[in-house]
């Protein structure tokens, strides 16, 4: 007896395609299984209190006078709520800027600053990923920002979890 026959049966009884396409509904399925049971048994995360300190870097002085501490501002793309400002510090621009003699130095440039904003935040803190408004907050990490007078383009520079 062979193990496939002329017709394409396994054993004689059993269509190979057949059995195949069986073994894969319950691949599916079983996949499906550990997914949902599983993986999604992770402990609930809670929202905790974030404080981050972002830098507006190359903005005019009306930019500069329109931002104030108070103001609440949120993610640009979402909308949602990314929190308060608290604190904010205003730092003349600089650029790097070749010299005759091919040096390359500093130079503050007139009429441009550089902001940093302090913004005392809710989010969600996990093992992976600091998370505020949907948006995973890293240093370095862009963030932009929109108030009902405004809309910034940010860095993270500081994060602190409490």
């Amino acid at each position: 007896m062979r193990f496939v026959d002329d017709k394409g049966r396994l054993f004689g009884t059993v269509n190979l395609f057949d059995l195949l396409v069986i073994l894969l509904i319950f691949a599916l399925i079983g996949g499906a299984a550990y997914k949902f049971i599983y993986l999604d048994n992770k402990v609930a995360l809670s929202e905790s209190d974030i404080t981050v300190t972002l830098w507006i870097e190359d903005v005019r002085k009306v930019t500069v006078d329109t931002i104030n501490v108070g103001d609440v501002v949120r993610e640009y793309d979402s909308n949602l709520l990314f929190g308060t400002i608290v604190d904010k510090e205003v730092k003349p621009h600089y650029e790097e800027v070749e010299t005759s003699d091919g040096r390359v130095v500093n130079a503050k440039v007139d009429g441009k600053y550089d902001v940093y904003i302090t913004l005392k935040c809710r989010g969600i803190v996990s093992d992976n990923a600091i998370s505020i408004a949907s948006k995973e907050v890293k240093i370095g990490g862009e963030i932009i920002l929109k108030h009902k007078l405004y809309a910034v383009s940010t860095r993270a520079v500081k994060i602190i979890t409490e």
